[in-house]
């Protein structure tokens, strides 16, 4: 029974790496790119309020992250959305208030009408979207999607060892994941999907009051909405990005992230007093992660002049030490970037 009992146990991790190569390697689109283009205030500049990514997999997987103040279910910068993330529900990272795509300056956005059904809820409801979320967003935004509908979503979908599920979806679907846990977005029923995988944070993730429904919260206190969290994408083409979240430095981003997951672009929310601040920033980047290539995002300041990176600014602090150990590339918005398995941005330089 010992040696049947081996035996049993040798074939079963035997296809657990099969399955994780097929999906983490991307062995069907090697030499394919991916595809990331910020969706911020002002196009060509990286601006106060600009949280939000959409990443596009060789296999057409389309991916929103953090639409926050800059982008609502209007958008034409949108086009399909598969996949939504959600790192947590401030409201700058939810969406509380509409944008108005080039009003008001790079350093104070405008923003219009506030949205109580959110701007992530409502992208989320037009475009038939699978939305990943820590914690208990998922029926929080659940519920703020059947505001909108006018019907209650239904879980997402997870089939095998992979937790699959395909795409492009007929309504959308809400589900959590947290650290530890992944699921693989597939299109079309293909041989390879994109993996995407829940790591901690450490920030917080009150709902604010004024996104919270009747009977609400007393004054001065927020909804709970469980634990913060950021992510590990594996596209098929090899490229592993790890989008930090809003957070601090923690040791597992060296044990964990770094020398498990081996990411190789990382999406780093900056802005110090709340997230990791830019010398923070800097270790984390030289000494825990070390990646080929690193995105500074969620700066809270007018980076950007021109698409020149001001002096002067935490941004600009960050690039210069940070080039040299990963090619740091300034999100401008509506620019995209391209970014083969290894990480390196293809004709950005």
């Amino acid at each position: 029974m010992h040696v049947r009992s081996l035996v049993v146990a040798a074939l079963l991790l035997g296809l657990f790496w099969i399955s994780h190569a097929t999906v983490a390697i991307g062995q069907s689109f090697p030499t394919a790119l991916v595809k990331v283009t910020p969706l911020g205030s002002h196009a060509g500049e990286l601006c106060r309020n600009d949280r939000a990514l959409l990443f596009e997999d060789p296999t057409g997987v389309r991916i929103l992250y953090d639409p926050g103040r800059t982008v609502d279910e209007t958008d034409g910068r949108l086009g399909d959305v598969h996949v939504m993330l959600l790192s947590h529900a401030h409201n700058d990272h939810v969406g509380d208030v509409r944008p108005i795509v080039g009003g008001g300056s790079c350093a104070a956005p405008a923003t219009g009408a506030a949205n109580p059904n959110t701007n992530f809820a409502a992208i989320a409801a037009l475009k038939n979207a699978a939305v990943l979320a820590p914690g208990e967003l998922s029926t929080y935004l659940s519920r703020k999607i059947q505001n909108i509908r006018g019907s209650a979503p239904p879980a997402c979908a997870e089939g095998g060892l992979d937790n699959i599920f395909d795409l492009p979806l007929p309504a959308p679907c809400t589900a959590s994941l947290r650290p530890g846990g992944s699921r693989t977005a597939r299109r079309g029923g293909g041989s390879s999907g994109v993996r995407i995988a829940a790591v901690q944070a450490i920030h917080s993730n009150g709902v604010a009051a004024s996104l919270v429904e009747a009977p609400g919260e007393p004054p001065g206190l927020t909804g709970y909405g469980g634990s913060e969290g950021g992510f590990v994408i594996t596209f098929t083409n090899g490229l592993v990005a790890y989008l930090t979240g809003d957070t601090g430095m923690f040791g597992d981003m060296e044990t964990i992230i770094s020398r498990y997951y081996h990411p190789t672009l990382v999406v780093l929310n900056m802005s110090d007093t709340v997230t990791l601040g830019p010398n923070e920033a800097i270790f984390m980047i030289k000494s825990l992660i070390r990646p080929r290539s690193v995105m500074p995002s969620h700066v809270n300041e007018q980076a950007t002049a021109g698409g020149a990176v001001r002096a002067g600014t935490r941004t600009a602090l960050f690039e210069f030490f940070a080039n040299d150990v990963a090619e740091v590339i300034v999100p401008l918005s509506d620019v995209t970037r391209s970014f083969d398995g290894s990480g390196r941005c293809v004709g950005c330089r």
